[in-house]
């Protein structure tokens, strides 16, 4: 069973690139790709979830390792949960990040949802010709700060203390799929891309 819990997490993770892809690229025509990558985003968690509940003591949340010995930490996350750590290094990075995004919950929502928010707002009406925005202009918007958010709490999140109590304000089970650390990794990666597209742009009005 452990060894296919990485394929299935790593397919499911994979949803959250095909979600970009239809918002940036739109390929079935914009109306259709935003309606497709909402509701891939809505439905997601009604798959991922069960997932992550039914895998949570098999591996580690934070690198996905299944072979290291490992101790249950509870996390709450909208209700209370219960996760795998297996290593003292794991259970602090666990824990700094669980509370750095608590603490900071408001800014890493806003440097998140609001450029998404904008971005599709913006391309359906500019799509149907009710508002004239430069489709440039709001792909920076959204790449950029969004872009800018993941990248700092990718690095950031280590100023955060490794509190007994861990309380996590966003879908933990996204973080599960292919592991917290690699979650991270990718975002401040594929961040770190998006920063320097977002700066040759400006380069090169």
């Amino acid at each position: 069973m452990p060894a296919k819990i990485h394929p299935q997490g790593l397919l499911l993770f994979l949803f959250i690139p095909i979600v970009l892809f239809l918002f940036l690229q739109h390929p079935f025509g914009v109306p259709i790709s935003v309606l497709a990558g909402i509701v891939i985003m809505v439905g997601h968690r009604f798959v991922a979830r069960p997932f992550f509940l039914r895998n949570a003591h098999r591996r580690c949340f934070w690198c996905a390792k299944t072979s290291n010995p490992r101790v249950p930490t509870e996390v709450y996350a909208g209700d209370l949960v219960s996760i795998d750590l297996c290593n003292p290094f794991c259970k602090e990075s666990a824990k700094r990040f669980f509370d750095f995004c608590d603490r900071y919950r408001l800014p890493i929502r806003i440097g998140i949802f609001l450029p998404l928010v904008w971005y599709l707002v913006a391309l359906l009406l500019n799509h149907y010709g009710k508002f004239v925005f430069p489709p440039r202009w709001n792909t920076f918007i959204f790449r950029f700060f969004i872009a800018l958010t993941v990248v700092t709490i990718s690095f950031a999140y280590r100023s955060g203390k490794a509190t007994r109590k861990s309380v996590f304000p966003f879908p933990i089970h996204n973080l599960f799929l292919i592991g917290a650390k690699n979650t991270l990794l990718v975002f401040r990666y594929v961040g770190i891309w998006w920063l320097l597209a977002s700066l040759y742009f400006l380069a090169t009005l």
